[in-house]
C-alpha cells in the first residue's frame, strides 16, 4: 500500500499533533457522496466539485490518496456506519450524527437560506415560523436542529423526495412551503430548474453550518485519519491553493 501513503511521514504528523494513536492510515476502502449538490459535490462537475476537490487536496497534502465515489446520499452515509466506505462529505452537525460520526475541522462555512413557495404566504423570521407548514429535505439530508425538533412533535410536516430537484420541484409548485439548504446549493438547484418565478428567498438567512467529512466512531483510526485529515486543510488554506480552489469553482457556479 506505499503508493496511498508514506507510513513514517504520518507517524511523524500524528506524534506532532498530539495523543493521538498512530494507527496504520492505509485503507482500500473508498470515500463516498453525492450527486445534485453543485457546486460541492456532484459527477458532473469540474473535478467532482469543489468540496470533492478540497477533501482530494488536503489527503494529498499530507500523503493520502483515497478515491471518491458518488452514490445516494443515505446509502452512502449507510456504507459508512457498516464500514464499506472510509468516509463520506459534506455533512452538517447533528446531535443524532454526532453519536454515530466524527467530524473533522469545517471544510467550508456556509449561510444556510430559507427558500420558500411563490404559492405560499409563509414568511420566515424565526424556526417557530415552520409550525404547522410543510417543509421538504430529501432522504439523507437534514432537516436544522429546531425543524427536526418540530418535525419529531408533529408540529411541521416533512416530505422526504429521493433528491433534491424534487424538492425544487415540489416547493415550485406549492405542495410544500419550504426547504432549507445552503445559498450556493439552493441557487443552483433553483436555477437548474428554472424556478426561479417560482420560489423567493426568505430575507433573512436561516443560520450558518459547517460542512465536515465524517467517519464512523467504530472505526478504530478514525481519529487518526481525521487528524491527519486536518492537518492537511490547514496546509492547503495557509499556502493558499484554498482560496483558488474557491474562486475556480464559485465562478463557476450560476
Amino acid at each position: 500500500m506505499a503508493g496511498r501513503r508514506c507510513v513514517l511521514a504520518m507517524v511523524l504528523l500524528l506524534a506532532a499533533l498530539g495523543p493521538v494513536r498512530a494507527a496504520p492510515l492505509d485503507s482500500a476502502r473508498d470515500l463516498v457522496t453525492g450527486n445534485d449538490f453543485a457546486p460541492f459535490t456532484g459527477e458532473d462537475l469540474p473535478q467532482g466539485g469543489l468540496l470533492t476537490e478540497i477533501v482530494r487536496r488536503a489527503f494529498g497534502e499530507v500523503g493520502l490518496r483515497y478515491e471518491v465515489r458518488f452514490m445516494p446520499w443515505r446509502r452512502g452515509y449507510d456504507g459508512v456506519l457498516a464500514g464499506k466506505f472510509l468516509g463520506t462529505f459534506p455533512y452538517v452537525r447533528t446531535p443524532d450524527r454526532e453519536m454515530e460520526m466524527l467530524f473533522s475541522d469545517p471544510l467550508l462555512e456556509v449561510r444556510q437560506l430559507v427558500y420558500l413557495s411563490a404559492h405560499s404566504g409563509m414568511g420566515f423570521r424565526e424556526p417557530e415560523d415552520f409550525r404547522g407548514r410543510a417543509v421538504c429535505a430529501p432522504v439523507g439530508y437534514a432537516l436544522p436542529p429546531e425543524l427536526a425538533e418540530l418535525a419529531a412533535a408533529g408540529a411541521l410536516t416533512r416530505e422526504s423526495p429521493a433528491d433534491l430537484p424534487a424538492c425544487v420541484r415540489m416547493v415550485a409548485s406549492g405542495r410544500v412551503d419550504a426547504f432549507v439548504i445552503d445559498e450556493f446549493t439552493g441557487r443552483s438547484a433553483v436555477a437548474k430548474a428554472m424556478a426561479g418565478d417560482e420560489i423567493r428567498v426568505a430575507p433573512l438567512p436561516y443560520a450558518r453550518a459547517g460542512q465536515h467529512l465524517i467517519l464512523s466512531r467504530s472505526q478504530p483510526e478514525a481519529a487518526a485519519i481525521l487528524a491527519a485529515f486536518n492537518a492537511g486543510l490547514r496546509k492547503l488554506k495557509d499556502g493558499g491553493a484554498f482560496e483558488e480552489i474557491l474562486r475556480r469553482h464559485l465562478s463557476a457556479a450560476p
